[in-house]
C-alpha cells in the first residue's frame, strides 16, 4: 500500500461506520414502530392461554421427570405420582407468579389516593 492509501483508509472506515450506525438506528426505529407493544390490558383469551400453558407445562415437566425417575430407580409408579404432584404445585406457582406480576404492573399505573384508598 502507498502512504496515501494509509491516510485515507481510517477516514473511509469512520464514514462507513457512521453510515452503518445511521442506517441501523433508522431500522431499529422503524421496527419498534411496526412491532406491537405489550398490551397492558391484554385480552382474557391471551391471559387464559398464558396461565393454561404455564400450568400445563409445569404438570407435564413434573410428570416426565417422575417417569424418568421411575425408569432409573425402578420405583414405578411412585416417581410419576410424586412428579405429577410436584408439577401440579409448580403449575399453581407459575399462575400465582404471573398474576402477581400482572397486578404489580396494574398497580404501578395507578397512584394511590392521599387517604390511602386507590383511585378507580
Amino acid at each position: 500500500m502507498s502512504k496515501r492509501d494509509d491516510k485515507t483508509r481510517p477516514k473511509d472506515l469512520s464514514d462507513d461506520l457512521e453510515d452503518f450506525d445511521r442506517r441501523l438506528s433508522e431500522n431499529i426505529a422503524r421496527h419498534k414502530a411496526k412491532s406491537p407493544q405489550r398490551d397492558e390490558n391484554a385480552s382474557a383469551w391471551s391471559v387464559g392461554l398464558r396461565y393454561g400453558s404455564g400450568f400445563a407445562g409445569g404438570v407435564l415437566v413434573g410428570t416426565l421427570l417422575g417417569v424418568m425417575a421411575d425408569r432409573v430407580f425402578e420405583i414405578a409408579p411412585w416417581g410419576m405420582l410424586v412428579g405429577l404432584f410436584l408439577g401440579f404445585a409448580a403449575g399453581i406457582r407459575n399462575i400465582m407468579r404471573e398474576t402477581a406480576e400482572m397486578n404489580a404492573a396494574q398497580d404501578a399505573g395507578k397512584a394511590p389516593a392521599s387517604d390511602g384508598t386507590r383511585d378507580e
